[in-house]
């Protein structure tokens, strides 16, 4: 069994689950009102779901959270790490230290990686993990919403799936088990069906313009019970399409007991307090094999010389003699066999990208430029696309990029007065293309 809990603005919502013959069985489940984020809060409201347990996992709101699909050269478990740091880094307008985030792969093609990757900032996790364990549960995990209305959901057919709880409503576009689209709307007190057709109907409009072509056969609604089907009927009527609803859970649950069901089954999301990690696999190696083989040889030197001993007693003193000054060499052979495996790590972590990323890094002035995509293109070009307060300051960053040395042809692609900005500071949208020092701009692939 698990149980997850969903912390709103006034209301708790907790439900735990577990996994038998049938499916998805959910065991206890309520929702109550929540004083505060804190212990005593927390513990009241447990109390008035009747939702108890020593550990659970924690759902964050979809509107707490950012969510950002990124295409990234396909590399080792190390590189994707250090160039999701880099993208993280980019988009958030907090320090990295003031962030939580976690990625997941959603899928490898043609020598690139493609990464789901949520954030959200530390002055919003961080007190209700602490708020949640000092009331009596262990928080295992956190989890954003999003992945849990996606996990109710489990054909590969386009659909529109909604998420009606909390004060807010989520429409998610789902396509082959992931997220092509994901946005939230605050509901006022007292909504209508109405309002959520709107949202669902701005939501297909959106995902319309981003993949034109992509039908969404079908809209999902979070829920099950008279008041999820009267709601998807109605909704349903708006907008003159069939809308399904869909458990286990109800409304208000639905999203916190996919996320329990997800766990158990063993689905891998992403977890707020535990990122991806690099792994390193040892590879045995000649040298390794060698140092194996003249451990071997002591083993059975060894051996026979203690054979010897037993059956020569007047050779003891040669044979320990002779065990003494073997054993500075075998000291010999350890430390030969620790520096290859040192130098055989760093000739297996090098790549040139990461001293890209650094001269990024270094050299944008976010007061003055925004960088919001990087794309990286083998065998060494890059494309950037970012947002600047004005048409110099493009220039600045560019003069700041040939001086680092690491890259060639750099060119600007565009320079766009942004209409319509709700981000006033930054005037200009604009576009640069980089290659690596060396490499010949013609040879880029088509």
């Amino acid at each position: 069994m698990l149980t997850a809990i969903e912390l709103g603005a006034k209301r708790l919502t907790a439900v735990t689950v577990k996994i038998n013959g049938r499916g998805p069985e959910i065991v206890q489940s309520g929702t109550a009102e929540l004083g505060g984020i804190d212990a005593e809060s927390i513990k009241a409201a447990l109390g008035k779901t009747g939702v108890s347990g020593p550990k659970g996992v924690l759902v964050v709101s979809r509107a707490q959270a950012l969510l950002r699909e990124l295409e990234l050269p396909a590399g080792s478990a190390d590189e994707l790490v250090a160039m999701v740091r880099f993208q993280v880094e980019r988009e958030m307008p907090l320090p990295l230290d003031q962030v939580r985030y976690s990625y997941i792969e959603t899928g490898r093609s043609d020598g690139k990686v493609r990464v789901q990757v949520v954030a959200v900032p530390r002055e919003l996790i961080d007190p209700a993990v602490t708020a949640v364990e000092a009331a009596g549960m262990k928080v295992a995990g956190a989890y954003v919403s999003s992945f849990g209305l996606l996990s109710l959901y489990g054909q590969a057919e386009p659909a529109a799936l909604v998420e009606v709880a909390g004060g807010e409503a989520e429409i998610l576009v789902a396509s082959s088990g992931r997220m092509e689209m994901s946005r939230t709307a605050p509901l006022e007190e007292g909504f209508s069906a109405q309002d959520i057709a709107q949202e669902i109907h701005r939501t297909l409009l959106s995902y319309a313009a981003k993949a034109p072509g992509q039908e969404v056969g079908k809209i999902v609604l979070a829920g099950e019970g008279s008041d999820a089907s009267e709601l998807a009927a109605a909704v349903g009527k708006l907008l003159r399409r069939d809308v399904a609803p869909v458990g286990p859970g109800s409304l208000q649950t639905a999203t916190p007991a996919g996320i329990c069901a997800s766990l158990l089954r063993g689905v891998v999301m992403p977890d707020l307090l535990h990122p991806p990690t690099a792994v390193r696999k040892f590879t045995l190696t000649r040298n390794h094999r060698l140092g194996l083989l003249g451990a071997g040889v002591l083993l059975m030197l060894f051996i026979w010389s203690q054979v010897s001993i037993a059956s020569k007693r007047s050779d003891l003193d040669k044979k320990k003699s002779l065990l003494a000054s073997l054993q500075p060499r075998a000291a010999v052979v350890t430390k030969t066999i620790q520096e290859t495996q040192r130098a055989d790590q760093w000739y297996r972590t090098r790549n040139v990208w990461i001293e890209v990323l650094t001269a990024l890094r270094q050299n944008v002035n976010t007061t003055n430029v925004w960088i919001s995509n990087a794309t990286f293109d083998d065998p060494g070009f890059i494309q950037l696309k970012g947002r600047a307060r004005e048409d110099s300051h493009v220039t600045d960053f560019v003069a700041a990029l040939k001086k680092t040395q690491k890259f060639g042809d750099i060119s600007v692609v565009r320079i766009d007065t942004i209409k319509n900005s709700d981000q006033p500071v930054y005037k200009k949208e604009f576009t640069i293309n980089l290659s690596l020092a060396g490499i010949d701009p013609k040879k880029k692939k088509s």
